[in-house]
């Protein structure tokens, strides 16, 4: 159990890293808003990859090897 969601949480990292990407590059070239994640304080950048830092914070719990 403990690898599975290791292995969602790994998966939605790395689908919120290209969406924050992805956002960066639409936000820049024409002036699109993709980064939907609004936390109130911070830009919306930094809530964004916040997310995506929480997620790799799972998995690396996930995958953690205990002796």
């Amino acid at each position: 159990m403990k690898k599975l969601i290791g292995k969602l949480a790994l998966a939605v990292s790395f689908i919120t890293i290209v969406w924050l990407v992805v956002g960066m590059v639409m936000l820049g070239i024409y002036d699109i808003d993709l980064l939907i994640f609004k936390i109130p304080g911070t830009t919306e950048i930094r809530s964004h990859a916040t997310l995506a830092v929480i997620f790799l914070l799972i998995a690396s719990w996930a995958f953690w090897k205990e002796d």
